[in-house]
């Protein structure tokens, strides 16, 4: 039996090491395998709470509790639409302008435009052909792309009349729409807080007060005279002012257009530019901007602040208080006192809006690409 046994344990010595280390080799290989994944915070809740504001066992804290109690109430107010708060995006958080941003749901409405700077008049009907932007496209209720033209192309006067007028038109109307589209998300905003104070003035956050001293200011006027502000907060026709800006700058042809972006007639008589021009402030001197969309929004904000246009503001509540879209063809004829000329202008104007068939454009909505 010895002698039988023997070889077997012979063999079996020769195989042991090699087994044993691949035995080890195995168990490595099996503890250096990661631990199935879990999300640990539906078990987590990073919240200090007392004992009378402890929550009982059952939901995880994290749905039950008010993620950011302090912040704007960031919503669309429409019935059909939860109430439950939408998270907030990086670019929700850094969108907006003035020193606070717009309300969350209006600025992820906005389209984000993308600035184009063409050297030439050629080169801008090329990029409205690229992306197949037409002014024919657009009174066929096609949505204009969302670009942002920054300077008006100094050899815009070469073009003929028509082939100017319409470079200038397309180019300038997508301009406005962003422009309106960033007062329509103050206004949504500002509608919601005024109905939220009359419900109970109590309920207002320090941030929405803040929020709406900051739109006060910008608009001229204060947060107790809710009314007027709403007055104030609101879009220009792109109609109107795509006429007006046509009879102030000659289609984009005048020195200060060229030079200075200066295309809605504004005057800046005293103080410094701020941008480098070839002329000085002064009696009767147009104010310069930095670019095209510097100049629309002092347009916008000029026609909702100045006293000589309280009448437009009126008009265009009217309109609003009749569930009617605000009409530049009937608007222009509140601004008056935006001409010396007065009434001569406002017909001017008018003939220019029907000529073109400006009024086409007050319902263009920018697309999103």
């Amino acid at each position: 039996m010895r002698l039988s046994v023997q070889p077997a344990l012979e063999r079996g010595r020769k195989y042991a090491f090699p087994a044993a280390w691949a035995a080890m080799l195995t168990m490595g290989v099996g503890l250096h395998e990661p631990a199935p994944s879990f999300d640990v915070s539906s078990y987590l809740s990073f919240v200090t709470v007392s004992s009378a504001q402890a929550q009982p066992r059952g939901e995880p804290a994290f749905l039950l509790m008010n993620a950011d109690p302090v912040a704007i109430t960031f919503v669309r107010h429409e019935v059909s639409e939860s109430d439950e708060a939408a998270p907030r995006t990086t670019r929700e958080a850094s969108g907006g302008h003035g020193r606070f941003a717009a309300p969350g749901n209006a600025v992820r409405r906005q389209v984000q435009v993308r600035p184009i700077s063409p050297r030439s008049a050629d080169e801008l009907a090329g990029f409205f052909r690229a992306v197949a932007y037409t002014l024919t496209d657009v009174r066929q209720g096609e949505a204009v792309p969302p670009i942002k033209v920054d300077r008006v192309p100094g050899d815009l006067g070469a073009k003929d009349g028509n082939e100017r007028k319409s470079l200038f038109i397309t180019a300038l109307l997508p301009v406005i729409l962003e422009a309106n589209q960033r007062v329509l998300a103050d206004r949504e905003q500002l509608l919601y807080l005024r109905n939220k104070l009359a419900a109970d003035p109590r309920m207002l956050t320090a941030i929405e007060r803040i929020w709406l001293d900051d739109l006060a200011d910008r608009y001229e006027t204060s947060i107790d005279k809710l009314d007027e502000l709403v007055r104030r907060v609101d879009i220009v026709p792109p109609s109107m002012a795509i006429a007006q800006a046509g009879v102030e700058s000659g289609w984009g042809t005048s020195f200060a257009a060229r030079n200075g972006n200066a295309l809605y007639g504004q005057i800046q008589a005293v103080g410094r530019h701020a941008v480098e021009v070839p002329w000085k402030p002064g009696s009767g001197m147009p104010q310069p901007f930095a670019d095209v969309g510097e100049a629309t929004d002092a347009y916008v904000i000029n026609l909702n602040t100045h006293p000589a246009y309280a009448s437009f503001r009126a008009e265009r509540a009217g309109m609003r208080d009749r569930l009617e879209h605000p009409d530049g063809y009937r608007l222009i004829g509140t601004l008056l006192r935006y001409s010396e000329r007065g009434q001569g202008y406002v017909q001017f104007v008018r003939q220019i809006m029907r000529e073109n068939e400006l009024s086409d454009f007050d319902r263009a909505r920018l697309s999103s690409f």
